[in-house]
């Protein structure tokens, strides 16, 4: 019995300090973690439980293996990389700093590896059994770098404002040019169930106002601050870029919804005939290109330079004008846009969009030589 416990008390206490690392990470995993630039390299959010149950599993165990030997060496090594895994949850994801989260798992690394040398002296199976959690720490290392280095300036705003939709257009027309949230076009519950209000309030009122907001502040002082958001989008790079183009993508989702089901026009309808065969089939390959994007991203279906329409995807902010494509219809395949609804369920999500397009704007985008701004 004693031998029995020297195993399970250790991994036990490890899975006890994971629920309470889960309990830390509840909201931010549903109103944060969604909305951040992640590698195309991040495994998908169902693995992540499974996996870590793997590694508390194998931890408690590697410390059991030398306690049963009578080695109480390196114990406390192995309750302070514990801590210091659990504190990674506290500062990611509590603080939802991706900055401070870094320097955690950094030391976490360190902790882990000098553990398994010391280890490694002892009991080859307890050093090996930790092996899987140090392979797995150097991949979640690289992935908050990557979080912290592509999204540097957070979507944030106040609570108040979720709800409180402006009423101007996006680019004023000053000499100096601010842009700001233009009306949705139809109520905050108008697009439900396909779209709940709690989506919209967390998609339309945080997030795409937050590159709006980050946006306004990029610009000050710069070159950029006398262009229309077409031309930044164009000309810009880096961060900038980014917020510039996420705020036109989600400007071309938004106005691109109805909740009242409308036929396609003529015009679109020939032209999608003759360009994919059918409206059915068109459907079908813009579905599989949404459920098959790989990370975050955004579908499109795209009138090329030749006036033939195609449906193109494009990683994490990408305008589809950068590649001289003229966007008609979007959608936002980002968690952020349909986690709250469908949780991990996107195939459900493109399926529930496809009601809600507003083909007459599509229609109206039609005409090669406008730009996005002037389309919309």
């Amino acid at each position: 019995m004693r031998k029995f416990l020297y195993y399970a008390v250790p991994v036990a206490l490890c899975f006890v300090v994971g629920m309470l690392g889960s309990y830390i990470q509840g909201s931010a995993l549903v109103e944060w973690y969604p909305t951040l630039v992640k590698s195309p390299l991040s495994p998908p959010p169902i693995l992540f439980p499974i996996v870590w149950s793997v590694l508390y599993l194998l931890m408690g165990l590697s410390i059991g293996v030398l306690i049963a030997r009578g080695d109480m060496s390196v114990i406390k090594l192995w309750i302070v990389q514990l801590i210091v895994n659990f504190l990674w949850s506290v500062l990611f994801f509590g603080l939802r700093s991706p900055l401070l989260g870094l320097v955690a798992i950094l030391l976490l690394d360190v902790l882990v590896f000098t553990y398994i040398i010391y280890a490694a002296g002892r009991s080859s199976a307890a050093a090996w059994l930790f092996v899987p959690y140090l392979l797995w720490l150097l991949l979640a290392t690289y992935l908050n770098g990557y979080i912290y280095v592509y999204n540097r300036y957070p979507v944030t705003v106040a609570a108040a404002e979720v709800t409180q939709y402006p009423q101007q257009p996006t680019n004023k027309t000053n000499t100096t040019m601010h842009f700001s949230l233009p009306p949705l076009g139809y109520a905050a519950d108008a697009l439900a169930p396909a779209m709940s209000r709690e989506t919209i309030d967390y998609h339309y009122g945080k997030h795409y106002k937050g590159y709006i907001d980050n946006l306004n502040r990029l610009i000050e002082g710069t070159r950029f601050e006398r262009m229309s958001l077409h031309d930044i989008v164009l000309n810009a790079d880096g961060v900038l870029y980014n917020n510039a183009a996420q705020a036109l993508n989600h400007q071309l989702f938004f106005e691109g919804m109805t909740p009242v089901p409308q036929p396609i026009p003529a015009e679109l309808k020939s032209r999608i005939e003759r360009d994919f065969g059918s409206i059915d089939e068109m459907r079908d390959k813009f579905a599989t290109a949404a459920t098959s994007l790989f990370g975050s991203g955004w579908v499109w279906l795209v009138e090329e330079r030749d006036g033939r329409l195609a449906v193109v995807s494009t990683p994490n902010g990408v305008n589809p004008i950068n590649d001289h494509l003229n966007p008609l219809m979007v959608i936002d395949v980002w968690e952020h846009a349909y986690y709250i609804d469908y949780r991990n369920r996107r195939a459900d999500f493109v399926k529930a969009y496809w009601p809600l397009i507003d083909w007459n704007k599509s229609a109206a985008r039609l005409k090669v030589h406008k730009t996005a701004t002037e389309r919309v």
